[in-house]
């Protein structure tokens, strides 16, 4: 019998399927001081882009015009299965814009489950998305 790697790369359209699927990922951006900060964020994503919604604090002040990583993961402990979505890409303020395409984003459906208004709108337009999908290795009976 053929052992699966236990470490495998997601397709691209796979890693897409995924990010369609799921509302809660995080955001990884570059503080002041050079540190990585990462913030827990409901999001939706379409056209390559994702969109979330924040309030104003170091998400808003930090990200725009920024490069910035995005990740969703998951996990299935009966199959001993999980993956993982990268996103890297560009953030931008599309709170404000009037064009056409920040308008339609802006009607997308971003529903943040953390209090507070949530008036301000973040893109991040991707430039790479990967994925892996990891196996546990099946552990001997007792």
């Amino acid at each position: 019998m053929r052992h699966r790697d236990p470490l495998e790369n997601v397709a691209q359209a796979e890693c897409v399927r995924l990010l369609k699927s799921q509302h809660l990922g995080r955001i990884g951006i570059v503080g002041r001081d050079g540190q990585p900060l990462i913030f827990p964020v409901n999001y939706f994503f379409d056209e390559g882009v994702v969109v979330l919604r924040t309030d104003p604090g170091t998400k808003l002040e930090l990200a725009p015009e920024a490069r910035v990583s995005f990740e969703i993961d998951g996990w299935d402990a009966a199959a001993g299965q999980g993956w993982s979505v990268l996103v890297l890409g560009l953030a931008h303020d599309i709170t404000d814009p009037p064009d056409a395409w920040a308008e339609r984003m802006r009607r997308w459906p971003v529903r943040p489950v953390a209090p507070g208004s949530r008036q301000h709108w973040l893109g991040v337009w991707a430039n790479q998305i990967t994925g892996r999908r990891f196996y546990q290795e099946p552990r001997p009976a007792r």
